[in-house]
């Protein structure tokens, strides 16, 4: 390697920090749920991410594993309660909070934001052969790992991310 060529670590830090960067924004935000078909403001596309990943969550537990506020959350809860994505039900451990889960539709719009997801990551991957793709995606997901990201408040540090079976799109059992 060149005197003057960035370390493959720095190559790593510039190039997640770009993609977290543009993925998290609410242009491609936009853009994926317009592509998908979901119609929310692109501020709540990522409650419907977290809440189709994990089940459904105290509002406390969303706004943490989303590392916003409580009063963030609380406002992207109530756009998404009317657009009819989300109910709240009764904690059956604290009747006094609530728990707030994906309805129906919202099921049904977060299986349409993954599977745009996963043709948006086909097409980036469309000159790699399937097993360099599974190579690639499993060194992603230990580099997450090992840089202690976790998936959710209160899972282990170092864990790799795995993917939930029981919610995978049918695209992504092709």
């Amino acid at each position: 390697m060149p005197a003057d060529a960035p370390s493959p670590e720095n190559v790593l830090v510039q190039a997640l920090t770009l993609l977290v960067a543009r993925w998290s924004s609410p242009n491609v935000q936009r853009a994926v749920a317009q592509s998908a078909g979901v119609t929310v403001d692109a501020a709540d596309v990522s409650a419907l991410y977290v809440l189709g990943l994990h089940g459904p969550l105290r509002a406390g537990d969303l706004a943490e594993a989303m590392h916003i506020s409580r009063p963030t959350v609380s406002k992207q809860l109530s756009r998404l309660e009317r657009a009819g994505m989300i109910r709240r039900e009764s904690d059956p451990v604290d009747g006094r909070a609530t728990i707030v889960g994906l309805s129906a539709e919202g099921a049904a719009a977060h299986r349409r934001l993954l599977a745009q997801g996963t043709r948006m990551m086909r097409h980036a991957l469309r000159d790699k052969t399937r097993d360099d793709a599974a190579a690639l995606a499993a060194q992603v997901a230990e580099l997450v790992a090992r840089l202690g990201v976790t998936d959710f408040p209160g899972d282990s540090a170092g864990d790799t991310p795995r993917p939930h079976p029981e919610r995978r799109s049918e695209e992504d059992q092709s």
